[in-house]
């Protein structure tokens, strides 16, 4: 950058500053704590509507928002569920079993599910990021035409705002009376870790998530950002030096993990900072 900028301006003699240092820690066990279901009992806003309504309509302008109806027919098998427009990304479950993922980047509306009368429909929608500019100005987020099983339009939607504000997160603190449900594949969950860090000085850190699929990473109640390193090129997040608390305070680290962890259910996996980042990987 400091080249391209001197092709046309003149550059100041110093040399260039050295990066600051950085710290590693060891690595942090991260346990599951709820599933995005159970957190909802406690955060949730349910909303009650004939049709599906958009992340502005519900006054919800980031984050997820759960979708949910039953189904009161005999459908054919399978039945196409469609979703003609939905923004950005749609995990849709059937009795909490994942059935697939709608995406408008990928333009997939639509899926095909073995459902039984009776049986629930759950849409986990995820706002990826607004444009704000240009043709993008009124980038609305959500579900916003009727929904279709096989020929027919679904009905009597519950809709669930899911804040994940440090307010909301505390709430996490009163998961551990509950008993988790135990699920034979992924579903959208929690994972929290505590850690103290060992060092006398407390420097900036990367936080390196391998094994881990897709979501978003809280540092004491501070939205690190969301994380995708199966897709990339960012592998790692950058963590501030003034988020962390120094000895013998304990630091909390949160993952809503949407799509896989390397452990399931109550089982333990990790997670590490380093100090370099991965930001092609």
């Amino acid at each position: 950058m400091r080249e391209a900028i001197g092709k046309f301006l003149p550059l100041p003699p110093d040399p260039l500053p050295e990066p600051s240092p950085k710290m590693k820690l060891p690595p942090i066990t991260m346990k599951k704590v709820s599933t995005l279901w159970e957190y909802m009992t406690l955060t949730g806003r349910t909303v009650l509507n004939e049709s599906p309504l958009s992340f502005e309509d519900l006054k919800h302008p980031y984050g997820f928002v759960m979708y949910k109806t039953k189904i009161n027919f005999i459908a054919s098998d399978p039945a196409v569920l469609t979703v003609k427009d939905v923004a950005d990304r749609a995990y849709v479950f059937v009795n909490k079993v994942l059935q697939g993922i709608l995406s408008r980047e990928q333009k997939v509306n639509s899926i095909p599910l073995r459902i039984l009368k009776g049986q629930s429909i759950d849409i986990l929608v995820e706002n990826q990021g607004r444009v704000c500019f240009g043709s993008g100005i009124n980038d609305r987020k959500g579900i916003f035409q009727n929904v279709t099983l096989g020929s027919r339009i679904l009905f009597n939607w519950t809709m669930i705002p899911l804040p994940l504000g440090p307010e909301s997160l505390s709430l996490l603190k009163y998961i551990k009376h509950f008993t988790l449900e135990q699920h034979k594949s992924f579903v959208p969950s929690i994972y929290m870790g505590e850690f103290i860090v060992p060092n006398e000085t407390i420097l900036d850190s990367f936080l390196r998530l391998d094994g881990w699929h897709k979501g978003v990473a809280f540092l004491n109640s501070f939205n690190l950002g969301r994380y995708w390193p199966i897709v990339g090129p960012q592998v790692t997040l950058y963590a501030p030096s003034v988020l962390f608390k120094k000895a013998p305070q304990v630091n909390q680290i949160i993952l809503v993990e949407l799509e896989h962890a390397p452990c399931q259910n109550t089982n333990t996996c990790t997670i590490k900072f380093v100090k370099k980042p991965v930001v092609n990987g």
